[in-house]
Parts: C-alpha cells; sequence; structure tokens
C-alpha cells in the first residue's frame, strides 16, 4: 500500500507540473475567459496560435488523468480514518477531472475543425456553440473538482493523514475553483489555479514520504 500512495504521490506532482504548462499555454494564447468566447477574438488566435491550442489540449487531459490516480492514492490514505470522505473526494474527482479534460480537447479538437472552415458566418456560429459548451464542461470541472479538492483537504485536516496545513491549504483551493463556477473575475481563476498546483505538489510530497 505505501508504493501505491507513493506512487500517486508522484502522479500529484506531476499534475501539478502539468498545471503550470498549462497555464502557460493559456497566458501565452492573449486570451481572457471573456475573449474566449467572444468568436471576433477566438477565431484569429485559432489560427495564429494553434499550437497554444494543441497544448491546451494535450496537458489539460495529462493533467486530468494524473490528477485522478493522485486521489485514487489519497483514497487509500483517508479511507480507514475518514471512509465516507475519502469516497466522496474520489467520486467528485472523477466526475470533475472528466469535465476539464472534456474541455482541453473540445477546444484543441473542436477549434481545429472550426478553424478550417471557409465560411466564416459558419465559423462564428460554430464557435458560440463551442464556447458555450466548453463553459458547461469547464464549470463541471470547477465544481466537482473543487468539491473533491475541499472535501480532501477536511479529510487531511481532521484526520492528520498529511500535513493539517496542506489539508486547510486543499479547503480554501476547493472553495476557489467552486468559486470559479460562477464568475470569471481574474482574481478567483488565478488563485483558484495557482492554489490548486501549490496544493497537489506539496500533498504530493508529502504522499512520497515513507507512512
Amino acid at each position: 500500500m505505501n508504493r501505491v500512495q507513493s506512487n500517486a504521490g508522484s502522479a500529484g506532482i506531476a499534475s501539478a507540473v502539468l498545471l503550470v504548462v498549462l497555464f502557460f499555454f493559456f497566458a501565452t494564447s492573449g486570451l481572457t475567459a471573456q475573449d474566449f468566447m467572444d468568436p471576433a477574438k477566438a477565431l484569429p488566435a485559432l489560427t495564429q496560435k494553434s499550437s497554444t491550442f494543441m497544448g491546451v489540449g494535450v496537458a489539460g487531459p495529462l493533467a486530468a488523468a494524473f490528477g485522478l490516480v493522485f486521489f485514487t492514492g489519497l483514497f487509500y490514505r483517508l479511507r480507514d480514518k475518514a471512509p465516507t470522505r475519502a469516497a466522496a473526494a474520489l467520486i467528485f474527482a472523477v466526475v470533475g477531472l472528466t469535465g476539464h479534460a472534456l474541455g482541453a480537447l473540445a477546444a484543441w479538437k473542436g477549434g481545429a475543425v472550426i478553424a478550417a472552415l471557409k465560411d466564416q458566418v459558419a465559423a462564428t456560429h460554430a464557435w458560440s456553440a463551442l464556447a458555450a459548451a466548453d463553459g458547461a464542461f469547464d464549470g463541471l470541472g470547477n465544481g466537482f473538482t473543487g468539491a473533491a479538492v475541499a472535501i480532501a483537504g477536511w479529510a487531511v485536516a481532521a484526520t492528520g493523514a498529511l500535513s493539517s496545513a496542506s489539508g486547510w491549504l486543499g479547503v480554501i483551493a476547493g472553495i476557489f475553483s467552486i468559486l470559479a463556477v460562477f464568475t470569471t473575475a481574474d482574481v478567483v481563476m488565478l488563485g483558484g489555479i495557482v492554489l490548486l498546483i501549490i496544493w497537489l505538489a506539496w500533498s504530493g510530497f508529502q504522499m512520497r514520504k515513507a507512512m
């Protein structure tokens, strides 16, 4: 069991690194969350920065996959002292991280199809529909992943399975992610991803330690 949790800790660190890469791609795209919804701003970026969208499409699902491995290990870490919260965190993580992976893939593969359209009017309508679907995927991802992180953090803080400080950081990071469902404010979006990166890396390093 130690090996399972140690490997899951490594997956958490890998997920944190991939989130840094994902954040880099978003930052270099030149698009804000509001710009992404605007075809007049998003469509030129699809053509001019196709490699950036490909990076999002690759890094996003990979970060989600490693995140699922991490939450599986965290489930085993927590299940003896907090079985209900351990199971809830894992189930919520499966739903939420799937939503994030689908959102990243939709932006990449769907965006590539739309960028190839010759009819600009059709491309504008298609992007509006894709952006709406992508927003729904991201809402699913932020809400359920945020709940998973908050529940896991609560369980960690209550049981001492990892350091209490990392547990409370998880609660705060989860709350920020949940708030991102209701607002696109930069402080919420940026705060959520930065706190999640720190929490994943910190918790991952702790899980790699011998029990």
